[in-house]
């Protein structure tokens, strides 16, 4: 896109001020804060020390006819502004993170020597909400939710140490292109040495369409959790819906995500834009195809009564291989077909999933190497088969 960039610096204290005035805003796929205490006493220390500091990036991006500036690289930084200025670190018990950390999508989670990013549920929003006045915020700071933090600054360090910024300005008012620029700029950002996996790298793209984001993270499936190396993950909808968009234009199994192993967030990428952009792409069968109008609500809706009905709110999913023949089946009659499920079966259907779970779990190759492709495609084969034996007829 082209767009004009423009460079400079501003003090601390003006960076303050624009973050509670609300002139900057953390676009809504920005995770949480991840810094620790040290980490944030060592940038502060760093700012003391003149060491070059990455300029903050910031996008201008209409929407609704209105312009907004966004944060799309330096929340980190600007968080730890924040906390230094008014001498506090949020405590950990007050502001928990979530049980759950987003599965990888290839229903494995990441394996590597690097230690586990701590996230806590506090951003820079918290303290924007409560400006746009510095006493605003002060009033309310409590000891139940903030630990007191000496930084060893003072109110001159605010004054006159700078941050450095670019500003993007793209030349365009389309604001679903300019959506989906900034979603390239974010997914392709490294904030300072924590990179983003490839989950939180992805959901940058459910916002290309706002209204769209009900669809690639549906509320009925956020509390649906899978027990992957000692940890509850999220359950992968995109994930799910991929496959199964494939399988519903190619009927075959065994093609499915082929020649994408180890490639599979590309898969995943190529479904949201093909989503996005309502288009054939060969690969998935067409958004409105399935969704005439592009009216996914009702679909959700049942999607929603039947985990529900089913009693999947009480299930724990304890591995990919039960979250798979528990889902795949159950998402393609209810959000691909449209179809109700007979409730009146619901006991013999559940024991039939869970014989199907156990049979997968004997199997010493499907149970040591779960996501392996030739593995995952028997899951959504016979999960999808052990489905279509209770459904009832097609919603209306």
């Amino acid at each position: 896109m082209d767009k004009k960039v423009y460079y400079g610096e501003y003090s601390l204290k003006h960076w303050i001020e624009l973050l509670l005035k609300k002139d900057l805003e953390l676009p809504p796929y920005q995770r949480n804060f991840v810094w620790s205490e040290e980490q944030v006493k060592e940038f502060v220390n760093g700012l003391k020390g003149e060491i070059f500091v990455p300029p903050v990036t910031i996008g201008v991006c209409n929407k609704d006819g209105v312009n907004h500036n966004l944060i799309l690289d330096g929340q980190q930084r600007l968080s730890s502004i924040l906390l230094a200025f008014f001498g506090v670190y949020p405590k950990k018990d007050a502001f928990p993170r979530d049980e759950d950390e987003r599965v990888m999508a290839d229903g494995v989670a990441e394996e590597d020597d690097e230690p586990d990013v701590e996230y806590i549920n506090w951003s820079l929003r918290i303290f924007a909400d409560k400006g746009p006045t510095v006493q605003g915020v002060q009033s309310a700071i409590t000891h139940q939710q903030y630990s007191l933090v000496n930084y060893g600054i003072t109110e001159d360090f605010f004054e006159n140490k700078y941050l450095p910024f670019s500003f993007i300005i793209p030349n365009a008012d389309n604001e679903a292109e300019q959506h989906e620029f900034y979603s390239s700029v974010f997914r392709n950002i490294n904030i300072l040495g924590t990179p983003l996996n490839p989950i939180e790298s992805r959901q940058s793209l459910y916002f290309l369409k706002s209204e769209l984001q009900s669809f690639f993270d549906p509320e009925c499936c956020r509390n649906l959790k899978i027990e992957l190396v000692g940890k509850n993950q999220a359950y992968d909808f995109v994930r799910t819906m991929a496959i199964l968009s494939q399988y519903k234009i190619d009927g075959r199994f065994n093609r499915l995500a082929q020649g994408y192993k180890p490639k599979m967030e590309k898969y995943y990428e190529e479904y949201i834009y093909a989503v996005v952009n309502d288009k054939n792409n060969g690969v998935f069968v067409q958004f409105s195809t399935i969704f005439p109008g592009k009216d996914f609500a009702p679909r959700i809706t049942l999607l929603n009564d039947t985990l529900n009905e089913l009693g999947y709110n009480q299930l724990h999913f304890k591995s990919i291989i039960d979250s798979d023949v528990y889902m795949f089946g159950l998402v393609y009659n209810t959000v691909i077909e449209g179809n109700n499920i007979d409730f009146t079966r619901k006991d013999a259907l559940m024991r039939e999933l869970q014989n199907k779970i156990s049979f997968f779990k004997r199997n010493d190759g499907h149970r040591a190497s779960p996501s392996l492709l030739k593995y995952m495609r028997t899951r959504v084969e016979q999960s999808i088969t052990i489905f279509n034996r209770y459904v009832i007829h097609p919603a209306h």
